[in-house]
């Protein structure tokens, strides 16, 4: 089958912008209310909601398939997507959400040992019964999404696991069957994936380690031999229940990762085998029925984020960058952005949107729980044409970052430049209309508060689309071939004169991507920078070259 690079809905592309539960949170249909209330709160279109599977098979071969429509039925009445988080023989690394049949029966169902016979809080992931139990419960979990909702659509994907790995205090498993695995020859086709990509990560530790063709996990990889086998284990476990599952619905699957963090010891940083970035490779080189392999995001500073958004968006593999986790911040809500319009991002969640509203659960009033609003806000006023950019040269992400007091955005067709004032006025004269004097104000207090952020689209040479929160745009001319520099380009109280407005407007798209006018910026309101605010809806500016 051919891996699915977007959700669909009726197969048309989706894309997801949701808030993924607090895990105990389906456990009972009156604790999902919340939920569903916290997604329509913020504007979500899309909730993850776990399916465990001790709720699910609480008996061995009893299954509560009601536990699954209900959530699907309520998920239906709310007009929210879904998306099912399989907690199955991993959660955070653990074994914690398995039946207790599984974890009563040690002899059946053999645990991770440390090296000193210890048993661990975890299943081996080397073991074929292990691996049988959870793909015949997560088939059965498959066949029931597909009889009940393959008409609707309500589901658009499951991911397997849940930050799959070890995280027991040790980098592999030394039980008979890990220890069996550990000495066995690498498996040919990492050989080759070495060979085929030799500036990945896992070719240059095998570079390092003289380029055998055979041999084991320490004779190929050295010390690093350790966690790999363990994350080959694990990798081929997910994508063998994925190829199973795929037999049975053909629905977008993935798996999530746990990220380096830490002193940098697997195993005790993180899940021991995990997707994280440097066992992204083996991955990739195993999982050929996944369709996605996605971060959880929880960084809270700019290189470390960014660094995660180019590790995992590679479409070029067949796998664009998806993130089913973030933190709920206030600087999450714009680095998202950031995701969406330059590393193309197939859909954005945030973890444990119950958390955004007050104790009562009914207002949004917090600072984290308002800058998340007016970002899903701005975000799902573009839903219906984002796949329609989404990893093409005519979406950017526009975010204010630290202190900078602007952004310029190059090489848009016709020779445009976009430059992004995040302090107002270039002439020093605010204004806007009389439904933002606050806003207004608050231009001229630097970088507090929420960051400035927004995207850009460009949907021909001349015409432009824009969302976003605290900035004021301006485009700019190509500059003269033969070296001279015009009034307007050296003098920003110019840049609004610098080319002609046919029109600027705010509307909608409607669920078609047909765009429509509700208000006509004139005067002021147009000749000052065109300002973006996260109630102004969709900015359309049509230009022409003067």
């Amino acid at each position: 089958m051919e891996r699915k690079t977007f959700f669909t809905v009726q197969g048309k592309p989706f894309y997801s912008l949701g808030i993924q539960t607090h895990n105990s949170s389906s456990s009972t249909p009156e604790y999902l209310q919340y939920s569903w209330n916290a997604a329509k709160k913020i504007e979500a279109n899309t909730v993850a909601v776990p399916v465990s599977w001790e709720l699910f098979e609480p008996r061995e071969g009893a299954f509560r398939e009601a536990f699954v429509t209900d959530i699907i039925s309520q998920a239906r009445e709310n007009n929210l997507k879904l998306i099912l988080l399989w907690f199955g023989t991993w959660k955070n690394g653990t074994m914690e959400y398995t039946p207790s049949w599984v974890k009563k029966d040690t002899e059946r169902f053999p645990r991770a040992e440390l090296k000193d016979g210890r048993k661990t809080h975890n299943l081996s992931p080397h073991c074929p019964e292990n691996l049988e139990a959870d793909r015949k419960a997560f088939c059965r979990l498959l066949e029931v999404v597909k009889r009940f909702d393959q008409e609707f659509n309500t589901v658009i994907g499951v991911q397997i696991e849940n930050e799959a790995g070890m995280h027991s205090a040790t980098r592999r498993d030394f039980s008979k069957f890990g220890d069996k695995a550990f000495k066995e020859n690498v498996p040919e086709r990492l050989i080759t994936y070495c060979k085929e990509n030799p500036s990945c990560y896992l070719a240059k530790e095998w570079l390092r380690q003289g380029e055998k063709s055979n041999g084991n996990w320490t004779e190929v990889f050295g010390a690093a031999g350790g966690e790999w086998v363990t994350t080959w284990a694990v990798a081929a476990y997910i994508d063998e229940i994925a190829r199973a599952g795929k037999e049975i619905y053909d629905i977008f699957l993935y798996t999530n990762a746990w990220l380096n963090e830490g002193r940098g010891l697997a195993g005790v940083d993180w899940p021991s085998g995990t997707p994280r970035q440097n066992n992204l490779d083996i991955y990739y080189a195993v999982c050929t029925h996944l369709d996605n392999i996605a971060p959880d995001i929880y960084l809270q500073e700019v290189t470390g984020y960014l660094d995660v958004l180019k590790t995992y968006s590679h479409p070029e593999k067949g796998f664009p960058l998806y993130v089913p986790e973030s933190s709920r911040s206030v600087f999450n809500s714009g680095m998202m952005f950031e995701g969406i319009g330059d590393y193309g991002s197939i859909g954005y969640h945030i973890f444990g949107g119950e958390s955004l509203l007050t104790d009562d659960q009914k207002e949004l009033n917090t600072e984290e729980g308002i800058s998340m609003k007016h970002s899903f806000h701005m975000i799902r006023n573009v839903v219906p044409v984002l796949p329609e950019y989404t990893g093409t040269d005519r979406i950017h992400g526009i975010h204010r970052r630290g202190i900078e007091p602007s952004a310029l955005i190059e090489g848009l067709l016709g020779g445009w430049r976009a430059y992004v004032s995040f302090e107002g006025t270039m002439d020093q004269f605010y204004r806007m209309d009389f439904l933002h004097k606050e806003a207004c104000w608050e231009e001229t207090l630097g970088n507090k508060g929420e960051p400035c952020r927004g995207l850009l689209l460009q949907e021909s040479e001349n015409v432009f689309y824009v969302v976003g929160h605290k900035f004021r745009i301006y485009f700019l001319q190509e500059e003269e071939a033969d070296g001279s520099l015009s009034a307007v380009t050296v003098s920003g109280k110019n840049f609004s004169t610098n080319a002609e407005y046919l029109s600027v407007t705010e509307g909608h798209f409607d669920e078609t991507g047909r765009y429509f006018p509700d208000v006509v910026r004139t005067g002021d309101e147009t000749r000052h920078g065109t300002y973006a605010q996260w109630d102004s809806n969709v900015l359309r500016i049509e230009l022409m070259k003067i």
